[in-house]
């Protein structure tokens, strides 16, 4: 980069200002700053910038409405939206504002750098969603969901397949919600089926529907899933439960998308749009035959995984804070003791468990503020319940483990830990085809934190 290039950072935060003007001088650029909106919309007008970076709280405007400003201003100019207040709501408007992309606080500079040079490459901005302005309830600070809100915000207005992938309460069926709110198609259906609760006799008949005598019992004509869907949005949850039958028949709507009822050979046009989910390893399931190949590649052409609840553990009290709000009436307050015994606590049943944690606590809680004696009692214990119990057991293999290498082990923890890592990290390499961003985001961490932990190893992409 060279002393041509121009930066406007609007924020209020002087540590933030501070912050830029350190990292990027000596990298060439000319770095201005403004406190406020009305400041960063003067400087705006008074020089010309290569790229602004835009707080959302400003003390004087919200900066997403400066945002619209901006564009009017200087409508060729890459503004990048940064804010302590990440929910997927502000990624949507963020997005939808036409901001060249999002970063969350705490700022990571590095990753500020490189938006900074695609934006100078004149790399277009990611496609962007609007729709329905409805609290998603989708609550999360970490990096791992700032990412899963941006790929949200990003193919909601594309009518592309979507597979999302999460352990079981990770808030699959809230996402696929949210991306039928925010599409084209929020005004139609959102439909949702659980696979995995249908007998396998029933399957074609729930998806395709069924005429009359088709089968016994069949006593009149009954539209499946697919028809009541049409112009909206399918969730197919579970869907690696479809048994091999099913799974060719669903291939063949998705690709003509006419399917044919029960009992009749009369195709039937519908336009839907698909979104599946499952908690399986679906290409685990590929490779050993379970699940048809080409049936996951055309379920898969974006894939959106969910972090587990155990891998965020900074969205934990917001989440609880977000789930206090929804029992309508006054809401009590979370106290810290028991925020913190929700912090400590391994929530094997992921988001799901939390909202049913806190559900208990609010119905128990005779005073203004939950406290801990509120909270279920597993929570109390902090210990596993029945469903906790593969974590118990890995507990345990650590026990025998340390107890194995007696007093003078020495780097015992590496021995442990980097097996471990590896293969994790392999695995997901695998699952995301090799690319390493999506592999960071599936695993939680930062690409740059990916790479070097690549070198670490000697692994390569391919492995």
């Amino acid at each position: 980069m060279n002393d041509l290039h121009t930066m406007l950072v609007i924020d209020d935060e002087a540590s933030i200002c501070s912050a830029f003007e350190r990292f990027f001088q000596p990298r060439g650029w000319a770095v201005h700053t403004a406190g406020s909106a009305a400041e960063g919309l003067a400087a705006c007008r008074r020089r010309r910038s290569d790229v602004i970076f835009l707080d959302v709280r400003l003390p004087d405007a919200d900066g997403l409405e400066v945002l619209d400003e901006l564009r009017s201003i200087a409508p060729r100019v890459p503004v990048v939206v940064i804010t302590a207040y990440g929910g997927l709501q502000t990624v949507m408007r963020s997005l939808s504002g036409r901001a060249f992309d999002y970063l969350p606080k705490p700022l990571d500079l590095d990753r500020a750098a490189e938006v900074a040079r695609r934006a100078m490459r004149g790399d277009s901005a990611r496609p962007a969603a609007t729709g329905a302005g409805a609290d998603d309830g989708v609550v999360g600070t970490s990096p791992a969901m700032q990412e899963v809100f941006k790929q949200v915000a990003r193919v909601a207005r594309q009518d592309a397949t979507v597979l999302i992938l999460g352990q079981t309460g990770t808030g699959k069926e809230v996402v696929a919600r949210t991306l039928h709110a925010h599409s084209r198609r929020h005004d139609g259906p959102f439909v949702a089926v659980n696979c995995g609760a249908l007998p396998e006799t029933l399957v074609e008949s729930e998806l395709f529907g069924h005429t009359r005598g088709a089968f016994t019992g069949a006593t009149q004509a009954r539209a499946g899933r697919f028809e009541i869907a049409d112009g909206g949005t399918l969730l197919l949850d579970e869907v690696g439960e479809l048994p091999p039958a099913a799974q060719v028949k669903l291939l063949r709507a998705l690709d003509t998308h006419c399917l044919e009822r029960v009992g009749s050979v009369q195709p039937v046009e519908v336009n839907v749009r698909i979104v599946a989910a499952t908690n399986r390893d679906l290409e685990a399931d590929v490779r050993s035959g379970r699940f048809r190949a080409d049936l996951y590649y055309r379920l898969a052409v974006v894939q959106i995984a969910l972090p587990p609840l155990a891998e965020r553990p900074e969205d934990i009290v917001p989440l609880a804070e977000h789930f206090l709000q929804l029992g309508g009436g006054p809401a009590p307050a979370l106290s810290a003791p028991a925020a913190e015994m929700l912090r400590r606590y391994t929530w094997a049943g992921n988001v799901r468990e939390l909202r049913n944690a806190i559900a208990h606590a609010r119905a128990v809680c005779p005073g203004a503020a939950i406290g801990p004696e509120d909270l279920p009692e597993t929570v109390q214990r902090g210990r596993p319940g029945p469903a906790h119990s593969g974590e118990a057991t890995t507990a345990d293999a650590a026990e025998q483990y340390v107890a194995a290498l007696g007093p003078d082990a020495g780097d015992a923890y590496r021995h442990a830990v980097t097996p471990v890592e590896r293969a994790v990290i392999a695995a997901a390499l695998r699952r995301c085809g090799g690319n390493q961003s999506r592999a960071a985001a599936w695993l939680g961490l930062h690409r740059n934190t990916l790479r070097k932990k690549l070198r670490r190893l000697s692994l390569a992409a391919d492995d």
